[in-house]
């Protein structure tokens, strides 16, 4: 099985990168917006004070990797751009 590569030419284990995503899934849920019912993107969440502690465990880079693979995958939408 082909290995997931980062922008910075790591490596992702398969079962990292799954792991990575269910908690990125799993922060998304945790932080939904109360108004809107949108899901907060798990990017924005990284370093903030309200950041999940189900992401602690992985790096800024596994997390990206894992929303890339989400979003791919139609079960996250891509961060929104600043206007």
């Amino acid at each position: 099985m082909a290995r997931q590569e980062n922008r910075n030419n790591q490596q992702i284990d398969p079962q990292r990168l799954c792991d990575a995503a269910e908690a990125a899934l799993r922060a998304a849920v945790e932080r939904v917006d109360a108004k809107t019912g949108e899901w907060t993107h798990p990017m924005a969440l990284l370093g903030t004070p309200d950041q999940p502690t189900c992401l602690a465990e992985f790096t800024k880079i596994e997390i990206e990797q894992a929303c890339e693979f989400l979003v791919r995958m139609g079960y996250l939408q891509p961060p929104r751009r600043a206007a």
